[in-house]
């Protein structure tokens, strides 16, 4: 074993669970924000306007707790594939809720997203990150 290899050692699990947890949450936020939210094209009826409103904050919070993993992520020491398949739901689902907050492709957007993050706490999981000894 060389020695800069010598001083990487894997990080343990309390951290690897948190962040996990931190993932799971931004995948319920936009889960619910995407529920409450579910109708295609606008319609003028008021209660329909309140709930792609508040679906859309839900969606937004999910997106902040998602960038949030994805620089920890980044920050522990994943793969960048991880990274990236935890920050995807962010960029996609949250950015089409901001152009096109009463779209159904949001939803769409959706349906590739969230399985990514999925796999990219698996991937997270299994890695735990590195740190310098």
């Amino acid at each position: 074993m060389s020695q800069e290899h010598a001083s990487v050692r894997r990080r343990g699990w309390p951290g690897v669970i948190l962040w996990s947890i931190l993932v799971v949450a931004s995948i319920v936020l936009m889960v619910i924000g995407l529920l409450r939210s579910f109708f295609i094209g606008y319609t003028a009826i008021p209660e329909f306007v309140e709930d792609a409103r508040v679906g859309s904050l839900y969606i937004l919070a999910g997106s902040v707790a998602s960038l949030a993993a994805a620089v920890w992520s980044l920050l522990r020491g994943h793969p960048h594939w991880v990274t990236a398949c935890v920050a995807a739901p962010a960029i996609i689902v949250g950015g089409v809720a901001v152009v096109w907050p009463y779209s159904g492709l949001r939803h769409l957007v959706a349906l590739l997203a969230l399985p990514g993050a999925i796999a990219g706490i698996i991937g997270g999981m299994v890695d735990r990150g590195y740190r310098r000894t």
